[in-house]
């Protein structure tokens, strides 16, 4: 299952004609940050800033983009030391791709639902088929 939010269904990423607001999600994030979390703000993510200067040049503005608003998580185990689920948001694109660590329970493919409804598009399996809530 590859899970992607999109306003449209789509099967190559060139199909993409209408993208998401990089201004909402900001927004709803934020709103919803007993569940989300943004890269910048968890331990990682500050451990990487701290550190940028020991990144490759090449490799600092990728870097920087994910610490500015791009990349969110959910769903933090402690056991394992990492997110269950990571939402990249691909401003040029227009589209969130979700990653997902183990498969997802309902109760999480309902939280990104309604972020989709929030957004105005989709969730998507492999780009073009819609997961509804049941």
């Amino acid at each position: 299952m590859e899970l992607s939010i999109a306003k449209e269904k789509y099967r190559s990423l060139r199909d993409i004609k209408t993208k998401l607001s990089y201004e909402k999600w900001v927004d709803y994030i934020d709103r919803n940050s007993d569940y989300y979390e943004w890269l910048e703000n968890t331990e990682r993510g500050k451990e990487r800033l701290k550190n940028i200067e020991k990144i490759p040049e090449s490799f600092r503005l990728g870097i920087l983009q994910q610490l500015n608003k791009r990349q969110a998580f959910a769903q933090f185990n402690p056991k394992k030391g990492w997110h269950e689920i990571v939402i990249d948001f691909h401003i040029e694109l227009g589209l969130i791709k979700i990653t997902n660590m183990k498969r997802l329970k309902q109760q999480q493919l309902g939280r990104l639902v309604e972020m989709a409804d929030y957004l105005g598009g989709y969730l998507l399996n492999n780009g073009t088929e819609i997961i509804s809530p049941i």
